[in-house]
């Protein structure tokens, strides 16, 4: 017997969620969409099916996501998020069989770097519902036979975009393409047959088996992230003392859930309404994460409806959806319960509600965050979160009825509008985020002598690849996602670098403008908090605890010090900085600035000039009695002089993974 938990959701406290302390720092905040729910213009299994589907609504121009993909990068990047999750259109890319479409192909690679340079990270999805209509004809996965026709698509794509793609998703919803166009005939190709849905089945987890393996052994395989989607969705008896209702639960649950989650951890498969399970070659251990796609649960009795329109039961004070069905996050515990046995990390790859006025999405959001918050620290491995949907789209069987998104979407002028919800969404996001890094890598370097003459500073390689590098990685480490960094001398041979897992933007002074004079010039790139690093200075603190000091002490500034120094250029006395001094003439100083440092914007702004002036002459001194003091004494690693060069190269080496 399973628990079917319902809480008092007004006893619920929130606050961690909006003050940015419910999640870790490397928590995978995103938003997720389909190919042909928003791009338009598709031909496939069901552009050819929406006639006879329940709306008859056509997908037509969807949301235009084709010919807007940049500027939908844009509104992904308003949100904060750092991941997103889209599907590949397999239709466009192979419109025939044998053929390829390689500007198609290219244009998801083009998605894919301008969701790299915003700092987002893509997970690309290679099989969500649709199909070629060539492949369709041919049987699709009702025939074991055609299953190399989209591992042969698969592996292609993977080979595109494996150098640039992380987080991958095979198969989306295995059950639900069965039970929808097998069983109940809602989706194409609209039969009722449980002989041919079991087919389909055992050939989709063979199939994702096989892709599974494939990719692997390509290049890129064995550091990418490659999973099954698996839509949970829970079934309750309408009477709990009523053994039939439970006996109905029982047999749904297993034929929707569990078997297919057996299938994974086993890599024996007993597809739904068949006698006896099947071990498939390649099964077991077939995935490297499992993606959850939950939304909510179904009250059963013997005689349930099958066909979708007919409303489904609810307890008497949950909440209709759009969709109908009921809104019900605790049991997204429950998903995470049910997966928890395959012993691999859980990715939330969509969760979200139909929800045409915008009224109940910010507290359905603010639930299963609650959920996922509460699950984590009770020791769950929990890697991501995933709203669906990014924007309003075309709802499969439902049309455009239905809509799922954080933007509202006019399908007659495509016209996108943040709503209340994405603004809490972005809000939540934003309070986990980590602030943007600003780094100092302008000056000349001339104590470096001859290796600074024709380099910047900051590209100097040490221990294989440039300082700028190693401290973006761990800038990134610490769960930074977009960094600024201020050049001048050399400053065009900064053009063209790149970081795998950063947004990386470059402002170049046109003279030499200082510390202080560098900052205020590209003062309208600042965002409103900073932290400020040198272009020639890894400093490898944790970051966690120096916002957490700026954050108590509340301070327009807050600079690490380090009292394990040969040399003092401060004082303090009770976390706050009593005065500076680089000249280091004072007596009883008792602390150095280490380099790294939190900042206000409005700091700049009150304290900025143009001209040429010093940052830590003007500034630190205006703000004695002010700026809060971390103390940290990790070493600093800079590589000033020639010296101190071969011992940040000798620390690289001895720390390298």
């Amino acid at each position: 017997m399973w628990s079917e938990e319902h809480r008092d959701w007004t006893k619920v406290n929130y606050k961690p969620l909006t003050e940015g302390t419910a999640f870790p720092r490397e928590f995978m905040w995103g938003v997720a969409t389909a190919s042909h729910q928003i791009e338009g213009g598709n031909t496939n299994n069901w552009s050819a099916f929406e006639p006879r589907s329940k709306s008859q609504q056509l997908s037509g121009e969807a949301c235009d996501h084709w010919h807007r993909r940049t500027d939908d990068v844009g509104l992904i990047n308003d949100l904060g998020v750092s991941h997103y999750r889209f599907s590949i259109e397999w239709s466009r890319i192979v419109p025939a069989e044998g053929e390829w479409d390689q500007e198609a192909a290219q244009w998801y690679s083009d998605l894919v770097d301008e969701l790299l340079a915003e700092g987002i990270q893509p997970m690309a999805t290679l099989h969500h519902f649709t199909q070629p209509m060539w492949w369709e004809e041919q049987g699709g996965f009702e025939r074991e036979e055609n299953i190399h026709h989209w591992v042969d698509f698969s592996t292609r794509m993977f080979a595109l975009l494996s150098d640039r793609v992380e987080w991958w998703c095979t198969i989306n919803e295995p059950a639900v393409f069965t039970t929808m166009g097998y069983v109940l005939g809602e989706f194409p190709p609209g039969v009722r047959s449980f002989k041919r849905a079991r087919s389909v089945a055992m050939n989709m987890m063979k199939a994702h088996a096989a892709c599974y393996r494939a990719l692997k052994a390509m290049e890129h395989g064995p550091k990418c992230e490659i999973g099954l989607v698996k839509n949970i969705n829970l079934f309750d008896p309408y009477r709990r003392w009523n053994p039939l209702h439970w006996f109905q639960a029982r047999l749904l649950d297993s034929m929707f859930n569990r078997c297919w989650i057996k299938g994974l951890k086993t890599g024996r498969f007993k597809p739904p309404s068949a006698l006896t399970s099947t071990t498939i070659p390649g099964l077991k251990g077939s995935s490297d994460f499992i993606g959850v796609n939950y939304y909510t649960h179904l009250l059963t009795t013997p005689f349930m409806p099958t066909k979708v329109e007919i409303d489904p039961l609810i307890r008497p004070w949950e909440q209709r959806t759009d969709f109908r069905y009921p809104m019900y996050a605790e049991g997204l515990r429950r998903a995470f319960e049910m997966v928890k046995g395959l012993n691999i990390p859980i990715i939330v790859t969509e969760n979200g509600v139909a929800d045409d006025d915008d009224d109940m999405r910010p507290e359905h959001i603010r639930r299963h965050l609650q959920i996922t918050a509460e699950a984590i620290a009770d020791g769950f491995d929990i890697r991501g979160f995933y709203h669906w949907s990014l924007m309003d789209n075309f709802e499969w069987a439902e049309g455009y009825d239905q809509r799922f998104g954080l933007y509202h979407v006019d399908f007659e002028t495509k016209q996108r509008t943040l709503k209340e919800s994405g603004n809490l969404y972005a809000s939540i996001v934003k309070s986990h985020r980590r602030p943007q890094v600003v780094i100092m890598a302008g000056g000349l370097g001339t104590r470096l002598g001859e290796v600074t003459e024709t380099i910047p500073k900051s590209l100097v390689e040490v221990n294989g690849k440039p300082i700028l590098t190693h401290i973006l990685d761990w800038a990134h480490k610490q769960g930074c996602l977009h960094a600024l960094v201020l050049t001048g001398h050399l400053g065009e041979q900064f053009e063209g670098f790149r970081h795998p897992r950063m947004a990386v933007k470059f402002h170049r002074e046109a003279t030499p403008l200082g510390t202080g004079g560098a900052l205020w010039n590209a003062r309208a790139l600042l965002e409103d908090r900073f932290i400020l690093l040198w272009g020639d200075d890894l400093h490898p603190i944790d970051y966690t605890e120096l916002i957490n000091t700026h954050n108590e002490a509340k301070a327009p500034l807050t600079m690490c010090v380090t009292q394990a120094h040969a040399e003092m250029n401060l004082k303090h006395a009770k976390g706050i900085l009593e005065s500076y001094d680089k000249k280091q003439e004072q007596l009883n100083l008792n602390g150095y600035e280490a380099g790294t440092s939190i900042v206000e914007k409005s700091v700049v702004l009150e304290h900025g000039k143009d001209g040429v002036w010093s940052w830590e002459e003007t500034v630190y001194s205006a703000l004695a009695g002010k700026a809060a003091i971390h103390l940290d004494n990790t070493p600093f690693w800079d590589m000033g002089t020639p010296e101190r060069l071969a011992l940040l190269e000798r620390f690289l080496k001895e720390t390298a993974p």
